[in-house]
């Protein structure tokens, strides 16, 4: 009994904790902001989508205060124009994925065992062949990179979603990838050794990005950003508009602060087709990239996949995260795959705040992010900032 009681009350201290958390940042309103978000559907770069949702961040960061300018830029994109796949002379719908070259291969069908997790390409001899591997657990373009390494010529991704959903690899594939759904795709794996011939129709469009960028001042010290824009046939809650939400409420709680005249917030597009958005500010900004102090790269933050806020990035900024008095359970993240790469690149000490992929990663059942943990990760990044720039 005594010890029920005290498991009570321990628990109810966290809850309070966790609510004295979240008051600062307001819950009901970041829902609001996600809904917004999501309301305009996948935020495809270079669609009506993308820039309802960067009018939207515009006006409410205009709202407290900010000046708010648009960062305009282009990049290409590939396009599917009906890839195939026969394999034993039978056809299987497939849909390219953004990221991958145009090409024709043919080769004999290999499966990777298991979940296609990195163990799992290991000793596999994929020499000139065509890998049919599950999708999740690691994303796509790892395991692109991973048949690749060995060999293959092509990769064909068995997904859970219809066939005709497209997805995108975030980056460019150093060879030809399609996607198959389960039901159509199952059969591939009991066909090891066949004939397969992948045909990734592609062409190449050129997309006109959109950052949003707001200020208080000219010459800031510190950039906290998110990308805003999400993948072909995903609402994207999660991925990115949890991190989105987050600094958008931050800039908020930073409006009338000294802070903020030494913060740049910043919401990059063209994120998902290969860090556009933060590719081209550093290109086109050197001079100012190299002044920074910080930049802080939220992505994925709404889900607790691993029950801990991962952490990626400078160990001298990742000390400045009070973790404990938060009581927010800190881990580390994965160093690449975000918009803080290229200011990493640039010599920019940055820091990466990232749950993991959780099961809705890239779906079209990406639909939900709990406001609660946004916030703990805003109340996080508030603490770092306040000791960086003090």
């Amino acid at each position: 009994m005594g010890k029920n009681v005290f498991l009570r009350a321990a628990l109810g201290l966290v809850a309070f904790a966790l609510l004295a958390l979240a008051q600062a940042f307001s819950l009901e309103r970041m829902q609001a902001d996600l809904q917004a978000l999501l309301a305009q559907g996948p935020r495809v770069a270079g669609t009506p989508a993308v820039a309802a949702a960067g009018e939207y961040l515009a006006a409410e960061l205009r709202k407290v205060g900010y000046t708010v300018e648009f960062f305009p830029f282009t990049y290409s994109r590939t396009h599917d124009q009906g890839s195939s796949l026969q394999v034993g002379g039978v056809s299987f719908p497939v849909s390219s994925v953004a990221g991958s070259p145009g090409r024709r291969v043919e080769g004999p069908l290999v499966v990777v065992p298991g979940a296609g997790l990195a163990a799992d390409f290991a000793n596999l001899n994929l020499q000139n062949s065509i890998v049919v591997v599950r999708r999740g657990g690691i994303p796509g373009l790892e395991k692109a990179r991973l048949a690749a390494q060995r060999g293959a010529l092509g990769v064909i991704l068995v997904t859970e979603e219809p066939s005709g959903t497209r997805f995108s690899f975030g980056g460019n594939s150093p060879i030809p990838g399609v996607t198959i759904s389960s039901s159509d795709g199952e059969a591939l794996f009991g066909l090891t050794g066949s004939r397969a011939v992948l045909d990734a129709r592609i062409v190449t469009e050129e997309v006109q990005g959109r950052n949003v960028i707001a200020k208080r001042g000219q010459n800031p010290l510190a950039i906290v950003g998110a990308h805003y824009d999400s993948v072909p046939g995903s609402p994207g809650a999660n991925d990115n508009a949890s991190g989105t939400v987050t600094v958008l409420e931050l800039a908020r709680q930073l409006a009338n602060s000294p802070l903020s005249e030494r913060i740049w917030f910043m919401f990059f597009d063209g994120e998902e087709d290969g860090l556009w958005g933060s590719r081209r500010f550093v290109e086109q900004n050197l001079e100012l990239v190299r002044g920074l102090k910080a930049m802080l790269n939220l992505d994925m933050v709404g889900v607790d996949v691993n029950v801990s806020l991962g952490i990626g990035g400078s160990q001298e900024l990742r000390a400045l995260a009070d973790c404990n008095a938060l009581q927010v359970a800190c881990g580390s993240a994965p160093g690449g795959g975000s918009d803080h790469v290229p200011f990493a690149q640039a010599g920019v000490p940055v820091l990466f705040f990232f749950r993991g992929l959780d099961p809705n990663y890239h779906r079209p059942t990406d639909t939900v992010a709990d406001p609660l943990l946004m916030a703990q990760t805003g109340q996080l990044v508030q603490g770092i900032l306040q000791r960086l720039l003090r």
